[in-house]
């Protein structure tokens, strides 16, 4: 009789442990889908970045078929560009521009002809063009439209609205100070900066 009890609870006990084996297994085995789970959500993050990063490249390649950039036009009509900057300067046929953020300019539509001086190398959202007596005008595509970058040299006409711009005394004076320079140095800053510049809709690469 001894001997059967002493079979049974060595039965018992074995049963025991085995089951807290089980159970021990079985809280490890979920630990592990949770770890899966990480991993599922790391490759999901992953992927989000690798979509953006393509999505920021192509935003940024120019959109063109080799000669139109920006909204199509035509070469014809193109002004010289002093003859520009000489309307821009007596506001010929100038109407109101908001640049945004209160900032309203006198504005001359028209057509602009001449020599790419210069190119935004990063991604082609800004060009200069000059003369050779050192008339200039900068000309932002607002990021509207890129323009390749490997375009100095080249005649363009470029469509949009030519204005100037003039940066006082103060503001040059506070970006030298943003800048870090001395008081020296900011305090030789006593002339206005005027600029001209164009708000491009299109470019046409004439030759």
């Amino acid at each position: 009789m001894l001997r059967i009890l002493y079979l049974v609870l060595l039965a018992y006990t074995f049963a025991a442990c085995g089951g807290n084996e089980s159970s021990t297994t079985a809280e490890n085995h979920e630990g592990h889908e949770h770890h899966d789970h990480d991993h599922a959500g790391h490759d999901h993050d992953h992927d989000h970045d690798h979509a953006g990063h393509d999505h920021n490249h192509d935003h940024d390649q120019p959109e063109g078929d080799g000669i139109h950039y920006g909204a199509e036009i035509t070469p014809e009509g193109g002004v010289a560009l002093s003859e520009v900057l000489s309307k821009v300067k007596n506001e010929e046929g100038a109407t109101e521009l908001d640049l945004g953020e209160g900032n309203t300019v006198k504005a001359v539509a028209t057509k602009v002809e001449g020599e790419v001086s210069e190119v935004c190398k990063k991604a082609g959202c800004w060009l200069k063009l000059a003369t050779e007596d050192g008339q200039e005008i900068f000309i932002t595509t607002n990021h509207e439209f890129f323009v390749p970058v490997d375009i100095v040299g080249k005649i363009v006409v470029v469509d949009g609205q030519a204005y100037k711009s003039v940066t006082t005394v103060d503001e040059l004076r506070h970006y030298a100070e943003d800048e870090g320079q001395s008081a020296e140095e900011i305090a030789k800053i006593t002339e206005p900066i005027t600029e001209y510049k164009l708000l491009a809709k299109g470019l046409v690469i004439k030759s």
